[in-house]
């Protein structure tokens, strides 16, 4: 599989919580991309997630937990419990598309051994496919939405307000306004990613490594038929997500201070919220080097 296609499935898995679709151990020991951002007295805390996991990534690293704790509210990229899931599949993730005769040849491989499977998703839309494919092969590699990082949080949330900044039908509307051919790609990246390389991307965020998580979506942009994908699920939401931020931040009704978690993705690299935050006068500090409070 091209490099290019193993990172835009491990990106699309690891964009939406909303849709449920992330090993190795001492999870306190774990520097995943965690930052404090101050802008206009205010003072938030962002950390980079991923949308599926296992039990021992928690708890997380003693600052995470800490500064967790502490915080007045918790933002997400969207809080898929508050939606009406069954109404936006049928609204946005059903129906037949015309499939390419590359794509079908891989799919009818991939159903020779999964037939229920296969059967089971046959009536929705591709990029829904995808999204269930995804989180299929995570799931024999160990990896679960349970374990997911928004999912652990709002589980232990103790009553806060969870804040979103965006909503789940924006991302069904994102991923269905894809058209077919873009669609059919997703399904086909989703089946032939490589374990291997789906563990060490993973094993990237539970490190640190920022250049990785950058490389993984920006390694995109050299992708020419990618285009619009990448714009569409990373750049302008990278925008749009941190415009929401400064403006919860500056907004007297809003508990502060926040623990924000959006996917890892957004947080890194040279078009990320980080610097999209610093655009507007934000101070941001990478607390893996100087602690955070």
């Amino acid at each position: 599989m091209a490099t290019s296609q193993l990172k835009r499935l491990v990106a699309l898995v690891c964009m939406f919580v909303a849709m449920g679709l992330a090993c190795a151990q001492a999870a306190p020991l774990d520097t995943p991309p965690f930052y404090k951002i101050e802008y206009k007295g205010k003072v938030s805390y962002l950390l980079g997630s991923i949308h599926v996991g296992k039990a021992n990534f928690y708890p997380m690293p003693e600052q995470i937990e800490s500064l967790f704790d502490s915080a007045e509210s918790l933002v997400v990229e969207a809080d898929a419990a508050s939606a009406d899931i069954a109404t936006l599949i049928r609204k946005y993730g059903v129906g037949q598309a015309p499939i390419d005769i590359e794509t079908q040849a891989v799919l009818d491989s991939y159903c020779q051994r999964r037939a229920r499977e296969c059967a089971a998703l046959s009536g929705y839309a591709p990029w829904l496919q995808s999204m269930q494919l995804g989180m299929a092969r995570f799931e024999a590699l160990g990896y679960s939405a349970v374990y997911g990082v928004e999912q652990v949080l709002i589980s232990k949330n103790r009553g806060r307000p969870v804040l979103e900044l965006e909503s789940t039908e924006f991302q069904f509307q994102l991923m269905a306004s894809f058209d077919d051919k873009t669609q059919w790609s997703m399904v086909k990246e989703a089946i032939e990613g490589p374990d291997e390389d789906m563990h060490g991307l993973i094993s990237s965020w539970r490190t640190g490594d920022e250049l990785h998580l950058a490389e993984l979506m920006e390694g995109q942009m050299s992708d020419g038929d990618n285009k619009e994908l990448l714009e569409k699920i990373l750049w302008k939401r990278n925008i749009d997500m941190a415009a929401r931020i400064r403006e919860l931040m500056l907004d007297p009704d809003t508990p502060q201070p926040m623990f924000i978690a959006v996917g890892a993705g957004h947080v890194v690299g040279d078009r990320s919220m980080v610097l999209e935050m610093q655009k507007y006068g934000a101070e941001t500090t990478n607390c893996w080097q100087k602690q955070c409070n």
